[in-house]
């Protein structure tokens, strides 16, 4: 009995030891790549460059929002056959918010690499659905882009509530924010990584769209966002809309409450539209975008009717 009992727990204590000396494989790392998407003129102001992030491991690949045209899909479509190679495959597009500019190319994108998947949370495909209804599609963005916006024929598949989804292996998880330059806001966390792909809850040397935010109760809750973020504990993080000297550092987190910061103070000193927009340029002279700077100030005095 006593033999039997020792030889159990030496047999125990074997298999213990071996499962302990075979780890399971380590997963491939994962990588990222920005590409920045040049501005193009807005009703004969400037507009806002955007960055749009590549995720991929050893055999696939995610893209982190879409352009909003023909042309910039294509640009887009083209770095991503020159990134992956032929041995790694595009399987799917997140998109972060429900503007427009985020995803309005995916049919493009679904083109040029058949079978890719878009996802987001049920609230930004409540908002998307919202976003391809013809007033907004077809005379705000379609008289912005002329012939550049594709049919809408795209489907979402909706992200369970956690958020978390894979890519070999890696766990990524989208993060609602609520409000930021809009409502129903996400970032993608990929902890693996230390990064956050902010969409537009963070900005670079760009100016911020504030037309959606345009009380202060509004603009809290921007930076209760901004907070949010922070709490992920990121590395680096990607602005949405940033310009190509910069780098992907945290400091774009202080940096984009900073000018809320500002805005704040600046709407109760301003006289009016133009004097607005006059201390914003003064206050951040390195920042571009006039076309999204005139549409927050037209909101903070909006013109009488």
């Amino acid at each position: 009995m006593f033999f039997q009992l020792s030889l159990a727990l030496s047999f125990l204590k074997a298999t213990i030891t071996t499962a302990q000396e075979c780890p399971a494989p380590e997963l491939e790392p994962l990588q990222w790549d920005v590409f920045i998407l040049p501005a193009v003129p807005l009703a004969n102001l400037t507009g806002s460059p955007t960055a749009f992030t590549l995720i991929h491991g050893p055999n696939s690949a995610i893209l982190v929002d879409n352009p909003i045209s023909i042309d910039g899909t294509n640009a887009i479509a083209d770095w991503i056959e020159e990134t992956l190679g032929p041995n790694k495959r595009l399987t799917h597009v997140y998109v972060t918010h429900g503007h427009g500019d985020h995803f309005y190319g995916i049919p493009v994108l679904q083109q040029r690499f058949p079978g890719v998947q878009p996802i987001a949370t049920a609230d930004v495909i409540a908002h998307v659905a919202e976003a391809i209804q013809p007033p907004l599609l077809e005379d705000f963005w379609g008289s912005l882009f002329p012939g550049q916006i594709p049919a809408q024929t795209e489907n979402f598949t909706r992200l369970p509530d956690s958020g978390e989804f894979e890519l070999d292996g890696h766990v990524l998880r989208a993060v609602e924010v609520s409000q930021a330059d809009t409502y129903n806001s996400t970032v993608l966390h990929i902890p693996d990584l230390d990064l956050v792909i902010t969409g537009d809850v963070v900005y670079g040397e760009c100016f911020l769209y504030l037309q959606e935010s345009d009380t202060p109760e509004l603009r809290a809750l921007w930076k209760q966002a901004i907070d949010e973020v922070t709490s992920l504990n990121p590395k680096n993080v990607v602005p949405s809309h940033m310009q190509d000297f910069e780098g992907f550092g945290v400091n774009h987190l202080e940096v984009t409450r900073r000018y809320l910061d500002v805005w704040d103070l600046e709407v109760t000193r301003a006289t009016d539209k133009e004097d607005l927009k006059a201390r914003m340029r003064a206050a951040f002279p390195r920042r571009i975008g006039e076309f999204i700077l005139e549409l927050g100030a037209g909101a903070a005095f909006p013109t009488a009717t």
